[in-house]
């Protein structure tokens, strides 16, 4: 019987990773063919700057690719890439079929090298190989593990595990350098923030010989250890460096404190879904996202008891010497907490404290703007430390406590697990090509040199985008834009240009246009335009013959807004910036936008009596002037000041007697980022436009007639109460 035991601890201990991956993944993302579930969102990045990557010959330097986001080309590490495997499979690539891709086995691989190195950490401090098993398990189910599943890379939380099991383990020291030196270099090839809390890790068992050392004035073991930590230190800049982290790519980008850790984030669940028993909160900014740290029910319990118990059995204090030797990393994981918090300082709605930080500081911290990660080494941590305590408490105890955090902590998650697994579930599908799946797309991509994806802005339809930018690459051919992890400014420069001569009509004939909005095109380009899957585009010269659909103009609605998502960034001329994510600025001192004013949607299709159009916008860095001419006929001068303001602009009821309605914008003193003294950029900013809206002043001046009558009626009925009756109250009948 003790030998059947013995080998079911053994089956079940191999078998747990496989368990643990299956509950949280769909098991046909280990299918390497399968594509389609990939392409969207941020496995689009990833998946298709590998099939980039692949699809070019090796070449110096042999990170990089210009299929995608042609001319500048960029590194596999900008695209989130895992430049490991890249470079792996690229040297594999001609035994690969045409569709491949590892991010579904890599996810197995990370579950299994998770389970692994926490088993190898609790190991040495567990009384026996069921509670190790027990302990690899719990700290194999924190949610911030799978949580991160849309950034592959981030799911290797085994590197984490791996330096905590070199500082806590590994007791020779010529060993710990070999060990650190191999997780860092590797972790290199993989992503840069794994690298930070790494290297937190690792600077916490350097202090900890370094200080002793400097006190006892011994030179020569100082210089040893300087010596052996440059070395360290050495093979992850190399390994970045192949990795193309120094390729010319921004590594700034704005976003620190936005995607902060909130204090309240280890026991929030954030989603109502997420938690079984504890009431989730609405996390301000990005701090849901990035800054998502809720431990499980289970997890929070086992650090509560482990801390009653080391407080009131003599048994658990037995895990001092350990808790002792976690002591080096006191001073880099308050630097990674404070990282984490960032300056933004939050806990549930309370805002306890919003540093304001200098310009300059802001664009360097940036390099960690996802802050909020942080945590997880500190969690890693709190939840080995709390094990070790359970471990050297009574045994009865033991076997008590440890399955019962787990058994909570799957209860408390099951709503997360069915939300994460439901994130792999078009694994199910052999579906490639979901948006654009018409077989002419290839024959169209052949007859071209390259794909032109205007506006230049993947996130307007990114599923679209990482589809036809699949079959492109697929077939050697190049794509104007592609979405970065940080911005290169010399392609993004490129691609403003070709967003102005597109709006001159100006395009390469040799090109396939596809448009990610449907937006009229000039007036030469017009007759050129085609329909295929609903998509707009432009046929390359070679392609103009086809039998393809034309493409049919949809009615804009009277509220239009001016980002890039929203159909009124299709009015706008060439004098506006590229649109933001809420609206468009004006470039120059005179901006303009045609309205097909006869196509305009109406509320139950009536128009205006009395029409005006109601404007949000606001102007660049300071008050400005600026005159509204309608058809060319000034009809309003707004006062726009830094913060948002309404403007309402009547409308002469002729505007319905032409087609179009062009709106012109005259900005009487622009103003550059150069005069400001904050760069080289010489264009001339004004006004940011939000929202535009044409709608009826009559109907708006009887609503608001209407609202101050019943606010007067109201008013008119507090008076006549009795003193001391309140509103709502009836005052008293007389007998």
């Amino acid at each position: 019987m003790p030998h059947i035991l013995i080998w079911a601890r053994r089956l079940l201990t191999v078998a747990t990773p496989f368990l643990l991956f299956s509950l949280f993944f769909h098991i046909e993302i280990l299918d390497p063919t399968r594509i389609g579930w990939l392409l969207d969102e941020d496995w689009g990045q990833h998946v298709l700057g590998w099939h980039a990557f692949r699809n070019v010959p090796w070449a110096w330097p042999f990170n990089y690719q210009d299929l995608l986001a042609w001319p500048t080309g960029i590194s596999i590490i900008y695209t989130d890439s895992n430049p490991f495997f890249s470079f792996i499979f690229k040297a594999l690539s001609p035994l690969l079929p045409d569709n491949f891709q590892f991010i579904g086995p890599w996810f197995l691989l990370c579950v299994v090298m998770q389970f692994f190195f926490a088993w190898k950490l609790v190991r040495p401090h567990a009384p026996g190989p069921w509670s190790a098993l027990a302990g690899a398990v719990i700290m194999s189910l924190l949610p911030a593990l799978y949580y991160r599943m849309r950034h592959d890379t981030l799911v290797a939380h085994f590197l984490i595990l791996w330096t905590l099991w070199i500082f806590f383990n590994v007791r020779d020291e010529r060993k710990k350098n070999i060990w650190y030196a191999t997780a860092l270099g590797l972790t290199g090839f993989l992503h840069p923030y794994m690298l930070f809390m790494m290297a937190a890790v690792w600077g916490a068992d350097v202090l900890r010989i370094f200080v002793p050392a400097a006190k006892a004035m011994d030179r020569p073991r100082v210089l040893r250890i300087l010596r052996d930590a440059a070395l360290v230190f050495i093979c992850p800049l190399i390994t970045l460096g192949i990795s193309g982290a120094y390729s010319g790519s921004s590594a700034e980008a704005r976003g620190f404190g936005f995607y902060s850790m909130g204090l309240d984030a280890p026991f929030n669940p954030v989603q109502p879904d997420f938690s079984f028993f504890i009431k989730a909160h609405p996390q301000d900014m990005g701090q849901y996202f990035e800054g998502y740290q809720y431990m499980g029910l289970g997890i929070l319990g086992l650090l509560l008891g482990a801390l009653l118990l080391y407080q009131i059995t003599f048994s658990a204090r037995q895990a001092r010497p350990f808790i002792d030797s976690a002591k080096p990393l006191i001073i880099p994981f308050i630097c990674l907490l404070v990282i984490a918090v960032s300056h933004h300082v939050q806990f549930y709605d309370i805002v306890l404290l919003n540093l304001p930080l200098p310009k300059y500081l802001l664009e360097k911290l940036a390099v960690l703007r996802a802050s909020g990660r942080f945590f997880w080494p500190i969690a890693y941590t709190l939840i080995l430390i709390a094990l070790v305590i359970v471990y050297k408490s009574r045994p009865k105890v033991m076997k008590v406590v440890l399955p019962l955090v787990i058994v909570v902590q799957l209860i408390d998650l099951q709503g997360f697990v069915v939300a994460m697994r439901k994130q792999t579930e078009l694994a199910t599908s052999k579906v490639i090509f979901d948006q654009a799946p018409d077989p002419i797309w290839d024959k169209l991509i052949s007859g071209a040199k390259g794909v032109d994806f205007y506006p230049a802005q993947v996130h307007l339809n990114d599923k679209l985008f990482y589809e036809i930018a699949w079959r492109a690459v697929s077939q050697h051919r190049y794509v104007n834009t592609m979405y970065m992890a940080r911005e290169n400014y010399e392609q993004r420069a490129i691609e403003l240009k070709g967003r102005e001569a597109y709006l001159n009509g100006n395009i390469n004939n040799d090109n396939l246009y596809v448009f990610l909005n449907q937006c009229i095109a000039p007036a030469n380009l017009q007759p050129l335009m085609r329909e295929v899957d609903g998509v707009w585009i432009i046929p390359p010269q070679s392609m103009r013959n086809l039998p393809l659909a034309l493409p049919e103009w949809k009615p804009i609605k009277a509220r239009m807004g001016f980002g890039y998502l929203n159909q009124g960034s299709c009015l706008l001329d060439k004098n506006w910036a590229a649109p933001e994510a809420d609206g468009a600025w004006t470039l120059g001192k005179r901006a303009e936008l045609v309205i097909p004013i006869q196509e305009v949607q109406f509320e139950n299709d009536a128009r205006p009596v009395k029409p005006s159009i109601r404007l949000v916008a606001k102007s660049f860095f300071r008050p400005m002037t600026v005159d509204v001419l309608i058809n060319g006929r000034k009809r309003a001068t707004m006062e726009l000041e830094k913060i948002r303001s309404y403007e309402d602009i009547p409308l002469p009821p002729s505007v319905f007697n032409r087609p179009d309605m062009k709106v012109s914008f005259i900005v009487r003193d622009p103003l550059s980022l150069k005069e400001l003294g904050r760069g080289d950029d010489e264009r001339q900013w004004g006004m940011k436009l939000f929202r535009l809206t044409i709608e009826d002043a009559a109907v708006r001046e009887k609503e608001e007639a209407e609202k101050k009558a019943k606010i007067a009626e109201a008013q008119a009925a507090i008076k006549a109460q009795p003193a001391g009756v309140t509103a709502g109250q009836q005052a008293p009948q007389k007998p």
